[in-house]
């Protein structure tokens, strides 16, 4: 495996990341699968209706209560388009903003975060980890969170070069400089990988202030170190930690393990595979969990399920996959509100964000998320646990490792070597 420490050239930073997430849909660690279907549903779980919208956001516009009128369906809104805003990136992997600060934040896989305008200008390196990062298939720099309240406060999660294992670090970047202190203030968590692929990657703070950390079940194939059915490893769970209550965190009083024990107290949400980007809207959070070789999957928890099991590897998605017929029939699951087979080119899901935006009125409330392999763009509305209408936009773009939200509440996705703001037709 080449070094992950020198830039080189994006033609050779390319291949790694086309891989990314291809790999995180493999049945075993190093093949895939790319056999697809059209879109199918299920609809469990309550959340609210999309005639409502109560937003608490840390990385979109501010908070609102407000009632939206009856959205026109979404066959019936124009086409998506994507606008190049930066294409002189390496691997970019994440964008977000952070708050007082008008400029673009983008994590590069390869272990560089730059900033830079909205419009694409005026790039700047904020922070360079390429000695501490291993770059390789689906390792790398793949998260980036600022505090909300403290917006000199930066968290990144990446893989570390030697051993691999999974680093969160907080560093200092204060709100007047074009970098950050190249020496971490703390590191907040160190993790182990048994294997190459399922890192997770997504960190971001809740409304309720606490860090969320995913994390993949470990790797391999159809969980090979059975992480996912198990409470008291922090592997194929989503862990709620708060990074301002103690040395080098806290656990917070009404995590649902936080005694230890029935579970490791960092744990929030178990049963996952591959959680490739979650985000929240409100109390509800939004979870894309990368399938085994069959399905992919849109889980909604909502709010106050601290401690829920989103099944796998009993289920991929709403199906059976590992276990006995009166566990995939287990009541206790989350099912997904969400799911698409592996056919017509689809492969791995990548999670986004529900459009709280003014750009685009008709698309307020709707839940936007992709496909790695296919470059699709999908949209939902959910309301009452159903999903309502959905739509596929073929916007032709490769590649698409993950969406972004300005402080405006625009998106944006990551694809190649590009960041691209994401616009609907007439």
């Amino acid at each position: 495996m080449h070094s992950p420490n020198t830039l080189g050239s994006v033609k050779r930073a390319l291949p790694a990341l086309i891989v990314l997430l291809a790999l995180a849909a493999c049945g075993d660690d190093g093949g895939s699968s790319t056999s697809r279907a059209g879109l199918a549903t299920t609809t469990t779980g309550a959340v609210p209706s999309p005639t409502t919208t109560a937003v608490t956001s840390t990385t979109g516009p501010p908070a609102t209560t407000t009632t939206q009128p009856e959205p026109i369906p979404l066959d019936e809104v124009g086409e998506l388009t994507i606008e190049p805003v930066g294409d002189r990136l390496p691997t970019p992997i994440f964008l977000t903003v952070r708050a007082d600060d008008e400029r673009l934040y983008v994590a590069n896989q390869i272990g560089v975060i730059d900033s830079m305008t909205d419009s694409g200008e005026d790039l700047q390196v904020v922070l360079d980890l390429r000695d501490k990062v291993w770059f390789a298939n689906e390792r790398g720099l793949l998260g980036l969170a600022f505090h909300p309240s403290d917006p000199e406060r930066m968290f990144v999660h990446y893989s570390r070069s030697g051993d691999y294992a999974t680093m969160i670090e907080e560093y200092h970047l204060p709100v007047d400089a074009v970098a950050a202190d190249p020496d971490p203030v703390r590191t907040i968590l160190t993790h182990r990988q048994p294997a190459a692929n399922h890192n997770g990657g997504m960190l971001a703070f809740g409304p309720d202030g606490y860090l969320y950390i995913a994390l993949g079940d470990g790797g391999g194939g159809g969980d090979t170190y059975g992480n996912g059915q198990d409470p008291f490893t922090i592997l194929g769970a989503i862990l709620r930690i708060d990074v301002d209550g103690g040395e080098p965190f806290a656990i917070p009083d009404d995590n649902p393990f936080a005694d230890g024990e029935d579970g490791a107290p960092e744990v929030w949400l178990w049963g996952l595979r591959n959680p490739w980007r979650f985000s929240f809207d409100g109390g509800a959070m939004w979870i894309a969990d990368v399938g085994q070789g069959s399905w992919e999957e849109i889980d909604l928890v909502p709010p106050g399920r601290g401690g829920a099991n989103l099944g796998w590897p009993i289920l991929e998605g709403s199906h059976c996959f590992d276990g006995p017929e009166s566990r995939c029939d287990d009541n206790d699951f989350i099912s997904p509100v969400h799911e698409y087979s592996h056919e017509e080119g689809r492969c791995s899901v990548t999670g986004g964000y529900v459009y709280r935006g003014s750009d685009h009125p008709d698309l307020v409330g709707a839940y936007f998320f992709g496909d790695y392999c296919s470059g699709e763009i999908m949209v939902i509305r959910v309301g009452e646990g159903t999903v309502v209408d959905s739509r596929v936009f073929d916007v032709g773009i490769g590649t698409l490792t993950s969406f972004g939200v300005d402080h405006d509440g625009e998106l944006y996705v990551t694809a190649g070597n590009g960041v691209y703001r994401i616009r609907a037709g007439t």
